[in-house]
Parts: structure tokens; C-alpha cells; sequence
């Protein structure tokens, strides 16, 4: 059975802030998809988004010539350890330079298989018979007060230190990055997301603008406006990737 990725991405500043520190990077053609969300004060964030996205668009060529999805992995990863290294290294140099980082979740394909791999709160999830599915974990300390017990669910949005995070891009000299594997079917919707629209968002909005019968970019489009309609605090992104079956001869991906 051959698949391709239809996708689309949409990214906006929100209600609330003046600069957009979320950055994308969307290569269908290649089955490779990030979605970065900058931290560190005005300007360095974006800064650090963005050196993430375009290391990972940079790393496309590379990633074409592995012959499967672990050794495609393997290079969006050295792409994302080496923004880690340039940050830290430029903060060790420069001690009173403060904070530069982002949160990462990154998208690869290959075939019916995909993996992502992530830092941070940006997640991804699946959409799949009806049924939607957180399949990252957050790096966060709500996420680490839900793991032990000391918090319930519905106090996490009213948890004082619930956008603190536990895992950067630039947070420390040595990057973590979690990952996770999963056979794809037709019919499968995917979202790649910053916390901006989780946070705004109920997973069951999330499921009904995903299971809706329209393309990628509607859906990333709709997706984004519906976070605006309300308080959109932060800035919101999100890339939406459709997974189709193909007869033979036809181009797995456009």
C-alpha cells in the first residue's frame, strides 16, 4: 500500500503579543515537518525558533538520501543537537546574554511509517477513527505534577507554573529528545502544534476541526482562527498533514 502527505501550516502572533516567536518548517515532498515555539524574552526567541526550522529545512537533502525512516531521524536530529550546541556554546561565551531557546516537535515520514521527536510543550497528534490522540508527553512541570499524583487534570489550567518547561532547544548543553514511532493508515490526520492552540483549545474543538471533510490548509486555517475568537495569549501555530493511499505509479507525496 503507498501513502502520501498532503499538508498545510498556519502560524499567527495572537491577540495579545507584538512579536511572533513561533516558527515552521513544511516539506511534504520530503515527509519532514517541525514546528518550533521561542522562549527566552523579545526577539531571542524567534531567534532561536527560527534557526531550528531553517537547520531542519536545511537538513532536507541529507535526509533524502537515507534509505529509511531511522536514518532520516537520525540527521532532523543531529539538525536540531546543533542549534542546541550553537545556543549554549554563544551563552557560555557570552554569560550576560540570557536565555535563547525553543520548544521542537518534528515530523518524519517515510513510506507507511512515521516518527517524531520533540522538546518541550509542542505536541503531536494523531487523528484516527474518530478518535484523537495526544501521542507526545509534555516537558513540563504540570506534566511532571500530573505524572506523580500531586495535581489532577482539571487544575492544570489553573496551575501557577503551567507554562514552565522542563526541556529546550538551548536549555542545556546536552538535548533529550523523546521519540516515538507508529505505522501510518489512509485516512489518518496528523497536527503538529505550539502550545498556543493547546492551551486555547479543547481536544474535543481539536477533533471536530480535523474530522470536518476539508483540505489541510482549511483545517490549519480554521484551526488557528478559532484560537484567535478567544483570548489568544500567545502566539498559535499549526501544521496539518493529511495521510492518503495512492494507486501504483502515482507520486507518494506532493
Amino acid at each position: 500500500m503507498a501513502l502520501r502527505f498532503l499538508s498545510a501550516a498556519c502560524t499567527h502572533v495572537g491577540n495579545v503579543r507584538k512579536l511572533n516567536e513561533d516558527a515552521y518548517c513544511e516539506h511534504a515532498a520530503a515527509g519532514v515537518w517541525c514546528v518550533a515555539d521561542g522562549m527566552g524574552g523579545y526577539d531571542a526567541g524567534e531567534v532561536a525558533a527560527n534557526m531550528v526550522a531553517d537547520a531542519v529545512s536545511e537538513s532536507l537533502q541529507r535526509v533524502q538520501l537515507e534509505p529509511d525512516l531511522n536514518g532520516r531521524v537520525a540527521v532532523v536530529k543531529q539538525a536540531i543537537q546543533s542549534v542546541n550546541t550553537r545556543l549554549t556554546v554563544e551563552r557560555t561565551q557570552s554569560p550576560d546574554s540570557g536565555m535563547m531557546g525553543c520548544t521542537v516537535v518534528a515530523l518524519i515520514a517515510e513510506g507507511q511509517e512515521c516518527a517524531c521527536v520533540w522538546a518541550g510543550d509542542s505536541r503531536f497528534y494523531l487523528l484516527r477513527d474518530a478518535g484523537l490522540y495526544q501521542l507526545s508527553t509534555d516537558h513540563s512541570v504540570v506534566q511532571e505534577l500530573l505524572d506523580t499524583g500531586m495535581i489532577q487534570p482539571e487544575e492544570v489550567d489553573s496551575h501557577p507554573r503551567r507554562h514552565v518547561i522542563t526541556r529546550a532547544v538551548g536549555a542545556n548543553a546536552v538535548l533529550e529528545l523523546d521519540y516515538i514511532a507508529l505505522d501510518l493508515l489512509p485516512g489518518d490526520v496528523l497536527l503538529l502544534c505550539s502550545d498556543g492552540l493547546h492551551s486555547e483549545l479543547s481536544p474535543e474543538r481539536i477533533m471536530s476541526i480535523l474530522s470536518a471533510p476539508q483540505d489541510c490548509h482549511t483545517k490549519a486555517t480554521r484551526l488557528v482562527e478559532s484560537v484567535l475568537s478567544g483570548n489568544a495569549n500567545d502566539n498559535v501555530t499549526v501544521t496539518v498533514i493529511a495521510v492518503e493511499s495512492v494507486a501504483k505509479g502515482m507520486l507518494l507525496r506532493e
